[in-house]
């Protein structure tokens, strides 16, 4: 099974996602804003989805830690959106 790291935000990253759900990929972790609950969210919440999937969804303050570069690098993905 091809699996996927996936970078996503806003209605093109839960489209985007969604396509890659549609065709089987292993989505092993997605990076993502959090969503802030004192906004008027007027878009599709990438995390939500996740929730609804159970994929696991973390939302760093930098993506380019050495902690989430590891867990990256650890999942062996096939892909990285």
């Amino acid at each position: 099974m091809t699996r996927a790291v996936v970078f996503a935000y806003h209605n093109v990253g839960v489209e985007c996602l969604k396509v890659l759900l549609k065709h089987k990929i292993d989505v092993a972790l997605v990076l993502t804003h959090t969503d802030n609950p004192s906004e008027l969210i007027w878009f599709d919440s990438v995390a939500e989805l996740c929730r609804k999937h159970d994929i696991e969804a973390n939302t760093p303050d930098d993506a380019n830690t050495p902690d989430i570069v590891d867990r990256i690098r650890a999942l062996n993905p096939d892909f990285i959106f």
